[in-house]
């Protein structure tokens, strides 16, 4: 791949870039970003013996050098950063190296950071099919370097617009009950209404599950904003890579099969054995198939020869997806648009293979496959799914406010509703701010205590307050939430003792009370109709809020979803968190692509309080959420986020106290152990030093064993760092999290 043209770029220096006509050649290029030139001298009265002019000193130029061949890795570690990677040009960083590699050849061809985007998610697609494609959802952050805007966009699933007339995912309707038009009865006795939850296995781990794919249309609405490359320009590298083959990693591996200690989807550890448990009940008793037991799963990713379908393909097995190279091909050549046309190739075989496609229903017995012999658990939940082609057309991608506040000296621009990571975000650093953290050593006992109390209660109110906020007054809510005042009132619960119970707040503390609203007449970008956010310089008094943006176009699972990272050439920036919700999402195959189980994260359904309840065209809440922070002169400074599932808030947290408050480098924060409070408990990661100190919470702060434990927690951090040089030029420093096979790329 070539840098298409020579360009000339002459721009005062972080503020603004205008373009100048250049000519030359070659595959490698230069940009020069520089500082204003000096005004002419004004015209003086002619002397006879004029004095030399004095000699302007010159202005500091920088210059981007434009070269696919530049992008490097770090050395000697393929897979798995455990240092980061420095550049002074661009950098982008994922869950993939692969991934970052094409992103970063995008990048050094000329491309925005949306450019880059879009290739680095079509080869997650290829590579990581198990944590996120373009049969799930994505949210972006995204900063516009020349106007210093900051915006937010929204492609989260959403539910289909047939809901069966019932209040939650798990109640049978009509169709599973019915002997007529090729359906199935689902269990014998089985009527409309009653849970299917508990007779067919795990609802959440079937095509009833699955929300309608928002990836494609998010980064296409981004890419018409600030693409610089055509979109067909995109995703031959990915393309390539299916067709080609691509090694089973050792963390992919991991996903399906584990040989000795387990940890189910939840984070919680369960007997050894054969197989990682697709499900768990919430008693522990019962387990689900192995994932190597799911047809479409099988068939791709494991082992040909186990007659027991649990072992996946060895660790660097070469693996094709002629399927997905097909799809990624009709979308590279006819847009977004070719995804979700109702009459095209794509959107009718997805909506196939999760109806029809998932006939007969296949009872699940409680009795089958109980923990203390899981190699019984073989049978599959097939539940066939409402969603139809009509409701591709449907799907929009949506532009929302930003959620903005300043934390210890940095403004950071987030997620908002329908993702509760960002209100968590800037919660408990409201909370850890007025704990005075900064004066306890970091991951020790007493800083865990601080930071696991405040994610306890973050988790508490964000509850009962983040949802759709097309569907009751969420945005106000939360405004409410993050006001200081009440932020103030959380952190003095903090005390020297851990909370037994953790309170939710309530109207009676200054939170609005619920109130629905009507979805069909819901603007996201209402009162927002001058333009974008432009950063301002930091105010310390400034209180969190959701900031203006442009007028122009269940329980989380741990271990699951992948973010990207990158800075482009020009200076934007972009953070973003894409995911078919847990790991292999509904472990269900369709033209390619693993389709999400995103309506899994709807809550059961509560009269009088739905703020997370499932209904037509609602998109669940999730943890997600990606962020840039600029510091008090408007300086960008970090762009991350992470995967995870609950606790991403908690990893994005524990990143940003790491590098911003203890100035650790940013790869050094990513790798610090892991705590969270998001199961309303302290948890602490297993297998790391960190797991010591439950023990010394519960004798030091008054918890107890069932409000501090260890568990499994697998982050997905990846970030990059921007430091400034005696020029007030940018160093970029990318950082990915060692705990996948995550990895910077860039020069």
């Amino acid at each position: 791949m070539h840098f298409p043209f020579s360009r000339t770029v002459t721009a005062t220096l972080v503020v603004t870039a205008g373009w100048l006509t250049g000519c030359g050649g070659g595959s490698g290029s230069t940009v020069s970003l520089a500082s204003p030139l000096p005004q002419p001298p004004s015209a003086g009265t002619p002397s006879p013996a004029p004095a030399p002019a004095p000699t302007e000193p010159t202005a500091p130029v920088r210059t981007v050098s434009f070269d696919p061949a530049l992008c490097t890795l770090q050395a000697g570690a393929p897979y798995g950063q455990t240092v980061g990677i420095t550049g002074t040009n661009m950098m982008v960083t994922s869950a993939d190296v692969q991934a970052s590699m094409a992103g970063c050849r995008i990048l050094a061809s000329g491309g925005s950071a949306i450019d880059a985007a879009i290739t680095v998610q079509a080869m997650l697609n290829v590579t990581e099919p198990f944590a996120s494609g373009l049969g799930g959802g994505t949210v972006i952050t995204y900063y516009d370097a020349a106007t210093k805007k900051v915006r937010t966009f929204d492609g989260f699933s959403a539910a289909p617009a047939t809901t069966g007339g019932v209040a939650d995912i798990y109640r049978a309707v009509a169709q599973d009950v019915s002997t007529t038009g090729g359906f199935n009865v689902c269990k014998t006795g089985l009527t409309a209404g009653a849970s299917i939850s508990s007779q067919q296995g795990n609802t959440n781990i079937s095509a009833r599950a699955a929300g309608v794919p928002g990836t494609l249309a998010v980064l296409d609405l981004v890419h018409k904003s600030y693409g610089r490359l055509a979109w067909n320009k995109l995703w031959d590298e990915s393309i390539a890579t299916a067709t080609d083959g691509f090694p089973m990693t050792k963390y992919m591996y991991q996903t399906l099969y584990a040989d000795s200690g387990e940890y189910d989807d939840d984070g919680n550890p369960v007997s050894a054995g054969s197989g990682v448990p697709a499900w768990v009940n919430s008693a522990g008793t019962v387990r689900g198939a192995a994932r190597c037991k799911y047809p479409d799963i099988n068939a791709r990713y494991c082992l040909p020869s186990d007659t027991t379908k649990q072992q996946p393909l060895p660790v660097g097995t070469l693996i094709r997806n002629a399927e997905l190279a097909d799809t990624l091909t009709k979308v590279r050549d006819g847009g977004a648009a070719a995804f979700y046309d109702p009459a095209g190739a794509i959107a009718p075989a997805i909506v196939a293979k999760l109806t029809t496609g998932q006939l007969p229903c296949a009872s699940v017995l409680p009795s089958a496959g109980t923990s203390s012999n899981p190699s019984t658990a073989s049978t599959i939940a097939r539940i066939p799914s409402l969603m139809t082609a009509a409701d591709f057309a449907s799907y929009k991608a949506v532009e929302r406010k930003p959620l903005v506040g300043t934390r210890f000296g940095m403004t950071i621009y987030t997620q908002p509703a329908p993702s509760f990571g960002g209100v968590v975000t800037l919660y408990n650093l409201a909370l850890m701010e007025r704990k005075a953290i900064a004066d306890t050593a970091f991951n020790s006992t007493a800083w865990l205590h601080l930071v696991t109390e405040g994610s306890r209660l973050a988790n508490a109110d964000r509850r009962n307050v983040v949802g759709d906020p097309a569907y009751s007054n969420i945005n106000e809510r939360v405004a409410a939430l993050l006001s200081p005042a009440y932020l103030a009132s959380r952190a003095a619960l903090i005390g020297d003792t851990a909370l037994g119970t953790v309170p939710a707040g309530g109207t009676g503390d200054g939170i609005p009370a619920f109130s629905s609203t009507d979805p069909t007449v819901y603007d996201p970008m209402a009162s927002a109709r001058t333009s974008p956010i432009v950063l301002a310089r930091h105010t310390p008094a400034r209180p969190t809020r959701l900031a203006k943006a442009a007028a122009e176009a269940g329980h989380e699972d741990w271990n699951t979803t992948s973010n990207v990272a990158i800075i482009d050439g020009w200076g934007n920036a972009l953070s973003m968190t894409t995911t078919i919700n847990t790991h292999w999402g509904a472990h269900i195959e369709a033209a390619g692509m693993m389709i999400n189980n995103v309506m899994s994260n709807f809550s059961a359904s509560t009269p009088g309080l739905d703020v997370n309840g499932y209904a037509a065209f609602k998109r669940p809440r999730s943890s997600i959420a990606p962020a840039i922070a600029f510091d008090a002169e408007g300086r960008l400074r970090l762009v991350w986020g992470s995967a995870g599932g609950g606790p991403i808030p908690d990893y994005i947290v524990k990143t940003f106290l790491g590098h911003v408050v203890y100035g650790m480098d940013l790869q050094a924060a990513i790798n610090a152990d892991n705590f969270t409070g998001q199961n309303g408990i302290a948890q602490l990661e297993a297998g790391k030093p960190i797991a010591d100190e439950v023990a010394r919470l519960i004798s030091g702060y008054g918890n107890t064993s069932s409000n501090a434990q260890v568990t499994g927690l697998t982050s997905g951090l990846s970030g990059i760092a921007v430091g400034y040089d005696a020029n007030g030029f940018p160093i970029y420093r990318g950082a990915a999290d060692n705990r996948r096979n995550g990895g910077a790329s860039g020069y």
